[in-house]
């Protein structure tokens, strides 16, 4: 038997991960190249341990048995199944004792439980049987990065492409730290091909990017744009300045060339070059605000309490409905409600004719739940601003709280309906409709909203899950679920039985937002109820109860196809459940944990 197998050697890292030495069996019949394949070839492992028949020994025999829980145990972790995952690990350990490979997936199933300091504990005990493990390296990084840890993050994913120049996770890490740069490579035909992407280091990235300066001397609209792109990436800011000197040095009485490089100056903390940059801005565009008011944050920077008071009053003689400078100039503060401030903002307002002053006297009103003086307020921006979006929102919301439902049927509706407005004024003047009580008239107009041409898809989906909910056909759990601050669901969630644990739902480690559906047969009848737990029995902390789901007018005649239920968790650790049946949408209702 043993004639048919020779012993070889590798360097192959996975040998260390699943506790192997580096001197191990292979068919002798296998092509020489499928010796130093990458990764390494498991089947053709097994192969050469199945031949060894009676000579196979440790720890070759335990190898093989563990390896027969393998897919079962890469399902229960692909379903978020935890306690499961946990209890094939402990049967895998005790057949193949001593593994990296168990040690890495009980930090994997750690993490996902949000149990940080004991995953980092658990990968760390993975490098020392194994240094060269760099999933390890990686993970351990991802764990330090999110705790603010840069410096030793940064050293952890450097060892895992120390391993793996193409480790995934560590290059992703290191560019979230803004330690490589990702670039896409162009195509011949001039796209970029999401397949075809680089990393380069800062050194390399800020040399790439420092000899286009030059190159583009003569085109300073194009040095902007790309000191622009780089100080909204926050990548190489020095060299992002370079590029709008290098264009003042082009057109120094260029007005947007110096906005651009005075807001640079100050970004930097560079305020005194800021507030240079910004006064020569006055000069050249002496009409514009935006100039008045980015020379007031250069003063306020530099203490000069004086010059920055001034150019507030300049910004607001051109525009009195700044909205920034009025609340800086009359020294509002958050939740700002004091009576003074209101009147005396309101008789500014007054002469000046600014709405916008109108609409923050109003909101301080609001605040101190002064309705009537809040609608004085909105009542004079719009007579001064009738068509302008930013009263109509004010004053609908207003009304609402007035309860003035005539007044909301005669000047917001038709601004409404005019379609002339974004989809916001719709969304504002829903949201007042069903406040009051006004369900179906806050239905249609969601419904006619997104009947129009180009609706935006945030409001898509946020007018139609409001429709939803409004309508009854969506429902949500009063308790929160509890998801982990990397995004995800810290244990999974699944139906609750008399009888104990039911099928999973959505399995822990999804990233949100995450969804489930599952079937629920019918009870005879027209009322159906489900409950939902997070977390399995068995597991190391008790389930969380989430409530029972109800479901109405449900067809439990002879042949009536079971209820489709679908759960999803958004990005803020909110359930949502809907059910159907036979393609029709049923009533939904939600009943807290008794």
């Amino acid at each position: 038997m043993t004639a048919s197998v020779r012993w070889i050697e590798s360097s192959s890292w996975e040998l260390d991960f699943y506790g192997l030495p580096h001197r191990f069996p292979w068919p002798a019949d296998a092509a020489p190249e499928s010796e130093q394949r990458q990764p390494l070839d498991l089947e053709t492992l097994l192969e050469a341990i199945d031949r060894l028949g009676a000579d196979a020994g440790e720890p070759w025999l335990g190898f093989r048995a563990a390896t027969g829980l393998f897919q079962e145990l890469s399902e229960s972790l692909e379903e978020g199944e935890i306690v499961r995952s946990q209890k094939l690990l402990e049967e895998i350990d005790r057949i193949h004792p001593g593994s990296p490979f168990v040690l890495f997936q009980q930090g994997n199933l750690a993490r996902i439980g949000g149990r940080e300091e004991e995953a980092t504990a658990l990968y760390e005990r993975v490098l020392a049987k194994a240094p060269t493990i760099g999933p390890a390296w990686s993970s351990l990084g991802a764990i330090f990065a999110q705790a603010g840890n840069r410096e030793k993050a940064i050293e952890c994913f450097r060892k895992a492409l120390e391993i793996n120049g193409n480790d995934q996770q560590a290059l992703a890490g290191m560019v979230a730290l803004r330690e490589l740069v990702r670039l896409m490579r162009q195509q011949e035909d001039g796209k970029t091909n999401p397949d075809a992407v680089g990393y380069v280091d800062i050194p390399t990235f800020r040399q790439m990017i420092s000899s286009q300066i030059e190159s583009l001397a003569e085109e300073p609209d194009h040095l902007i744009a790309l000191a622009e792109q780089l100080m909204r990436d926050g990548i190489v800011p020095e060299v992002a300045l370079a590029a709008l000197e290098k264009a003042h040095s082009v057109r120094p009485d260029h007005a947007r060339t110096q906005l651009v490089l005075g807001s640079t100056y100050r970004a930097l903390e560079r305020f005194s070059e800021a507030r240079t940059c910004m006064e020569r801005f006055t000069e050249l565009d002496p009409t514009e605000a935006v100039a008045f008011m980015h020379l007031a944050q250069a003063c306020n920077a530099l203490d000069d309490s004086e010059a920055e008071q001034k150019a507030l009053e300049k910004v607001l003689e051109l525009d009195p409905n700044f909205h920034a400078a009025i609340g800086i100039f009359f020294k509002l503060s958050n939740g700002e409600h004091d009576p003074v401030k209101e009147e005396e903002i309101a008789t500014w307002a007054a002469s000046k004719n600014s709405w916008m002053g109108f609409l923050i006297a109003s909101t301080i009103a609001r605040v101190r739940s002064d309705s009537p003086a809040a609608l004085r307020h909105a009542d004079r921006a719009f007579e001064l601003a009738p068509e302008r979006e930013e009263v109509l929102l004010h004053l609908s919301a207003v009304l609402g709280e007035a309860r003035e439902l005539n007044r909301l049927a005669t000047q917001i509706r038709p601004a409404v309906e005019s379609r002339k407005h974004s989809a916001r004024l719709d969304w504002n003047y829903a949201q007042t409709l069903y406040e009051l009580g006004l369900r179906d008239e806050a239905c249609g107009v969601l419904k006619r909203a997104l009947s129009t041409e180009n609706v935006p898809d945030d409001f898509k989906a946020m007018a139609s899950g409001t429709l939803e909910a409004w309508s009854g056909l969506l429902t949500g759990s009063g308790v929160p679920i509890e998801i982990h601050q990397g995004g995800h669901i810290t244990r999974p969630i699944l139906i609750t039985l008399p009888d104990g644990d039911g099928g999973i739902a959505i399995g822990a480690g999804r990233r949100l937002p995450a969804q489930g559906t599952f079937p629920w047969k019918t009870k005879g009848t027209p009322t159906v109820e489900v409950s939902l737990q997070q977390g399995e029995s068995d597991g190391p902390t008790a389930p969380k109860p989430l409530g029972t789901f109800r479901a109405a007018d449900v067809d439990f005649s002879e042949g009536a196809k079971p209820i489709e239920c679908h759960v999803a968790v958004t990005p803020e650790g909110q359930l949502h459940f809907r059910a159907a049946q036979n393609g029709r949408r049923l009533p939904v209702a939600w009943k807290p944990p008794q």
